[in-house]
């Protein structure tokens, strides 16, 4: 059968919405739920090197989420069963589409009220969980994902009651196993195992309203990696940090969104053996978006924007931005089989229109430019590169979009959608640029919810 089954125990606030157990506020007893998500996609004139022209896949996704609460303390567990069917065997699928049959979350929650004479709750979690904070570019659980990150060690999250927000990690990230070719293809079940070679920490406080009823966020962020048995790293020696200031949208209403982030620190040019300098970090992102709600019919939202993300150049310091933990669905648009843009080495400006003609109904129409900030450094996520950088600047343009409709309100929820890349001359020209025309692929995913 082919929609192997995934547990999850999740507790609410790090996780996707759908992962909250319905009675996560209940002071005690124990609360169940989950969802299946099914997803076939397929692609054509694929950017990265080495991978096939064309590709498709069927995947799975089940999660199961319980939770006992004692009242003031409660234990939370997840498993998730992320499968794969069909893709090529030199497919770019790989652990975040297939994981198969792994307990995602397993932690203590305590409950936390009043903080430094603030009203509020939160709560502080001790074991193994997923985490969110702010835009989420730079820490995410993003929902595309079948097998997201988790982490071991401790995490605070705490709202006031006025709206602020505090979150706080210091925590191992889990290697998702297996990771050769063959077991994933093979959907084979091995416990994933806590990286001991890397510890990542930091957090972010947001004051709601601060600014002409906008929030404002401040976020720093450190990680240290080292080479560990049988596992080669850059041994990357990040500190992350900087700031967001956000309007929410609403109803005829102009929304915005302003942020940026410095990273410093030390950090090796590759894994290779040889590469034993260590290079200075000067790196950097930033997003800017500008956006317009109409009140009437089916309040469409306009937005255009605006992201950059350094590259590396041939200066002594390092100046590729790490996105360290975040997502892309949101910016970049679909990932898996996709996903040729991140936030490294690239410079996007875009326009975009989202609409909900129903409760059932919405969908969203997206159009971005995609630039290289260096053209010495490999594009994006496609590795792509002209280390002589006489392929220019131009990666090309993407057009994408989805649609979503509730079949059966919060029970049954199906989904399409569609990118294409017209490729630029980079994408083309570019030494190891794959001769494979302009990029395509659409995908049709239902989700199920219990």
């Amino acid at each position: 059968m082919l929609g192997g089954a995934v547990c999850a125990l999740l507790i609410g606030g790090m996780g996707t919405a759908h992962a909250q157990p319905k009675d996560a506020d209940a002071a005690g007893g124990f609360s169940i739920e989950g969802s299946v998500r099914a997803r076939a996609e397929v692609v054509n004139g694929q950017v990265k090197p080495g991978a096939p022209d064309s590709d498709a896949m069927l995947s799975f996704r089940t999660l199961i989420t319980a939770r006992y609460d004692f009242g003031g303390v409660h234990l939370t567990a997840e498993l998730d069963d992320a499968r794969s069917y069909f893709q090529h065997g030199q497919s770019t699928a790989g652990t975040s589409e297939t994981n198969a049959l792994e307990p995602l979350q397993a932690f203590l929650g305590i409950d936390l009220g009043n903080v430094a004479g603030q009203k509020g709750k939160g709560v502080l979690r001790l074991g193994r969980f997923t985490a969110s904070s702010g835009s989420g570019r730079l820490l995410d659980r993003p929902d595309w994902s079948n097998s997201p990150n988790s982490f071991l060690g401790a995490n605070l999250d705490w709202s006031s009651a006025r709206g602020d927000r505090l979150t706080l990690i210091a925590a191992r990230l889990f290697d998702k196993l297996p990771s050769d070719r063959a077991s994933i293809e093979d959907n084979q079940v091995e416990l994933d195992r806590a990286n001991a070679g890397l510890q990542f920490w930091g957090g972010s406080f947001t004051r709601a309203k601060a600014l002409a009823g906008a929030n404002t966020e401040l976020f720093a962020y450190g990680l240290d990696e080292r080479d560990r048995a049988g596992r080669a790293t850059r041994d990357r020696d990040l500190f992350t940090f900087g700031g967001r200031v956000n309007r929410t949208p609403g109803k005829g209403k102009l929304d915005f969104e302003l942020e940026g982030a410095l990273q410093r620190g030390t950090t090796r040019g590759s894994t290779a053996a040889s590469d034993l300098l260590d290079r200075k970090v000067r790196a950097g992102m930033a997003n800017v978006e500008i956006g317009y709600t109409f009140a009437a019919g089916w309040t469409p939202r306009v937005t255009a924007f605006f992201g950059y993300a350094s590259g590396d150049t041939t200066a002594t310091d390092y100046r590729r931005f790490d996105p360290l933990f975040g997502g892309r669905r949101g910016d970049f648009g679909p990932l898996s089989l996709y996903g040729p843009a991140s936030w490294a080495n690239i410079v996007s400006p875009g326009v975009a229109i989202e609409a909900k003609p129903s409760k059932a109904w919405d969908f969203s129409v997206k159009a971005r430019k995609f630039l290289l900030a260096s053209a010495t450094d490999s594009f994006a996520a496609t590795s792509v590169r002209d280390a002589g950088g006489a392929s220019g600047r131009d990666a090309g343009t993407q057009v994408e979009g989805r649609v979503r409709n509730w079949l059966v309100p919060k029970k049954l929820r199906v989904e399409a959608g569609a990118a294409f890349l017209a490729k630029g001359r980079f994408l083309t020209d570019a030494p190891n640029a794959p001769a494979t025309g302009d990029m395509k692929f659409g995908y049709l995913t239902l989700s199920t919810f219990f």
